[in-house]
């Protein structure tokens, strides 16, 4: 009987108890969810106040100063390198919309996977890494991306790189790529986009075609394309951390090897305009190909090319391809160029 009596007079204890427990955790959650708002308040303040003075945003400032400028030295040891380079792997994490097979052209390894649909474009994409250094993650996910956005199909080669090879061992395979894809795919579905050497590659290949009067792509795409391997511009040098043009020159002549190095298959630049399909050059104005790349604009514009450039200030070599908001609206836009 006693203990029914405590258990009686200890509810009211314990239900306050209770009751101050659920009160003081209800502070403690509204003070620290306060505080967590605050700093979100306050990074949103600091990353739009950087936006606005530097230019860019601190997505792609980061990214900027982030990449690795190589150096003579550099240069010099990669020289001796003749690892084998011509099998790689899609990284862990990207993933196409739909399957991607491999087979050989020679002894060349292709990626493709298949359009949504036959009324979708083939992206014939050329990476970048100055004909010496292969496919980069940011490469797989931006095609994965336009694959998943656009519907398009991707074909993608692994091409000869230096130092076991040269510009007159990957230009063959390159062109015998392109004609057995017009035994599939009519030239009006295929696209040839590129990144920087890639880009290049693109412009040369495609005059290439006109030249053998093999039916040319229905557009090109071209990203910071090394169009010019011995030139660049010395005044940007400062402002790209990423491109070295010392080291560059070194390699876009070793790329060349006996050939001249303003030859059309080494320097796009230099080749015959005229007739080559409507064209989409995407630049910043911090990379040191910018100047070659608004002159070929220029040259392409003269040649009667339907051709527009696409520049972004203050950003750097292949910006389209970074993970940041400016990245992301040229990605957007060369969906739509891709989807028209």
């Amino acid at each position: 009987m006693k203990d029914s009596i405590k258990r009686e007079q200890n509810k009211p204890v314990c239900s306050a108890e209770r009751e101050n427990f659920r009160t003081k955790c209800k502070k403690v959650f509204k003070r620290v969810f306060l505080t967590v708002m605050a700093l979100i308040a306050t990074l949103l303040i600091i990353c739009l106040a950087f936006w606005l003075i530097d230019g860019r945003s601190p997505q792609a400032f980061i990214v900027a100063h982030s990449l690795k400028k190589a150096t003579m030295e550099d240069y010099e040891k990669n020289k001796g390198d003749l690892t084998d380079k011509s099998i790689v792997e899609i990284p862990d994490g990207v993933e196409f919309p739909r399957e991607v097979k491999q087979y050989k052209v020679g002894d060349m390894q292709v990626f493709e996977s298949a359009a949504e649909d036959d009324s979708k474009p083939i992206v014939f994409y050329i990476h970048g890494g100055a004909y010496l250094n292969n496919f980069m993650p940011l490469h797989w996910s931006a095609m994965a991306e336009w694959a998943e956005t656009t519907g398009c199909g991707i074909v993608t080669p692994n091409y000869p790189l230096l130092y076991r090879y040269t510009a007159k061992d990957a230009h063959p395979l390159m062109l015998q790529l392109y004609r057995q894809l017009l035994e599939r795919y009519p030239a009006k579905r295929i696209i040839i986009m590129g990144d920087s050497a890639g880009g290049g590659f693109s412009l040369a290949l495609t005059q290439e075609l006109k030249a053998d009067s093999i039916d040319l792509p229905s557009r090109m795409i071209l990203i910071s394309p090394w169009v010019d391997v011995v030139g660049g511009d010395d005044a940007l040098q400062e402002y790209d951390t990423f491109l070295n043009l010392e080291v560059l020159r070194h390699i876009g002549t070793d790329w060349a090897d006996d050939m001249d190095v303003h030859d059309p298959m080494i320097s796009p630049f230099y080749g015959d305009m005229q007739g080559l399909p409507p064209t989409d050059l995407f630049s910043g104005t911090w990379e040191t190909f910018f100047t070659d790349i608004v002159k070929t604009y220029g040259k392409m514009k003269g040649a009667g090319v339907n051709v527009r450039l696409h520049i972004k200030e203050k950003m750097g070599h292949v910006y389209p391809l970074w993970p940041c908001p400016e990245g992301k609206e040229a990605r957007k836009k060369i969906a739509e160029i891709i989807r028209n």
